[in-house]
């Protein structure tokens, strides 16, 4: 019995996932969103660095399979730079084709969006530049 196949993209991600926890220079915040559980197959968190109205750095921690975190990892990257509201108008469905994520894990996509919307919503909650634990 062989496991799933990855395609490279995919492999190359989990391999080498993008933007580990970003460290928070002064002057800056940092958000933090987390969505999903272990026991239903995922859980995301995403961190990201604002400074300037700018996501300078967005890394997360992902307990998922390899196609999730390859998104997730995919997902940072492309947020770089961009304003905090992209943290919800990321898009997922057309941007990750290239991962070639199989229909029956497309619901764990929805994790991510979760964990992505939950960060944006620490941003207008918390004045300060503490994330949450």
């Amino acid at each position: 019995m062989t496991g799933p196949r990855y395609n490279t993209a995919v492999t190359e991600r989990f391999s080498r996932p993008a933007l580990p926890l970003p460290t928070v220079p002064a002057g800056s915040r940092l958000i933090s969103g987390t969505a999903g559980s272990e026991r239903d197959g995922a859980r995301v968190r995403f961190f990201a660095l604002v400074q300037q109205d700018r996501l300078c750095e967005v890394g997360f921690r992902a307990w998922a399979c390899p196609h999730i975190i390859a998104a997730c990892s995919l997902v940072a990257e492309r947020l770089q730079g961009r304003p905090p509201a992209d943290l919800c108008q990321a898009e997922l469905t057309g941007g990750l084709e290239e991962l070639e994520i199989p229909v029956e894990k497309m619901g764990k996509i929805l994790i991510l969006q979760d964990a992505l919307r939950a960060c944006r919503e620490d941003l207008h909650a918390r004045p300060s530049g503490r994330a949450s634990a």
